[in-house]
């Protein structure tokens, strides 16, 4: 029997299985959460955790599927745990503002009147980029809509995602690393997803070796009693059901440390 379960945090192979384009996070409503609480850092999910660093390349690039309150988090810490810190509102406001806050041993609000930014039924592409002069822009497919300088700037060292107030968010951000040839597997786990094709009587090497040739292969479900192998494709999020006798392989790109079906 399979039992399905949930993850908050969803990863897709686009395009090529072998290439890495983007990484898909679902983010929960967290709440009324107001910025100047304690505990606000903790409503983030940091990309750290998914071996992606923007500051290395001082801006991100993301699409955002949200009806509303889109935040942005730039923090002086990778692991975003420090009292230093910008964060960016998209579609603050019932989808009508951006708000920008800076904190550091005091908070300033600076307010972009921008509506209609996000969008429940479609993904919006948008860039974020900071410079070491101060300079934070916010950038759509049809141009900059925020454009701030910080006379005394914080270094960005980490970034953060969350949705607020009501919504939830479907995020894909932008990242690209190479398949480095190892896999990772988890045990009486299946991964619930399309299929590009299926055999039988054939070892896990062998089954392993068949997917890492194809550039649309995401990863393999093999049976350990019956040896079916079962490669899964990829374009598509990583959904991990619960299954004795399964074990779900996935590529891991950027050397043992970016693993699809290990980071959820």
């Amino acid at each position: 029997m399979i039992l399905s379960v949930t993850f908050v945090a969803i990863l897709t192979s686009v395009g090529l299985g072998n290439i890495l384009d983007g990484i898909w996070i679902k983010t929960k409503n967290s709440g009324s959460i107001d910025s100047n609480t304690q505990n606000v850092i903790d409503s983030y999910t940091s990309l750290s955790t998914f071996q992606i660093f923007p500051a290395n390349k001082r801006f991100i690039k993301f699409h955002i599927k949200a009806c509303n309150n889109a935040f942005v988090l730039l923090s002086s810490a990778i692991d975003l745990q420090s009292p230093d810190f910008y964060e960016i509102c998209i579609g603050g406001s019932s989808n009508t503002q951006i708000f920008l806050r800076r904190f550091s041993s005091t908070m300033s609000e600076h307010q972009f009147d921008v509506p209609g930014l996000l969008s429940c039924s479609e993904h919006k592409t948008f860039i974020v980029k900071w410079e070491a002069s101060g300079k934070i822009t916010l950038t759509t497919e049809t141009g900059i809509v925020m454009d701030w300088t910080d006379i005394s700037p914080i270094p960005i060292q980490g970034t953060g995602i969350k949705t607020g107030w009501g919504s939830d968010g479907m995020w894909i951000v932008e990242h690209s690393s190479l398949f480095t040839g190892y896999y990772c597997g988890v045990t009486g786990s299946y991964g619930n997803m399309t299929l590009l094709s299926t055999n039988t009587d054939i070892s896990v090497t062998r089954c392993s070796s068949k997917c890492a040739l194809s550039d649309d292969c995401l990863g393999i479900n093999f049976h350990h009693k019956t040896k079916e192998c079962q490669f899964v494709a990829g374009g598509q999020p990583v959904i991990k059901s619960v299954a004795h006798d399964w074990k779900f392989y996935t590529k891991c790109l950027k050397e043992k440390t970016m693993c699809l079906g290990c980071i959820v």
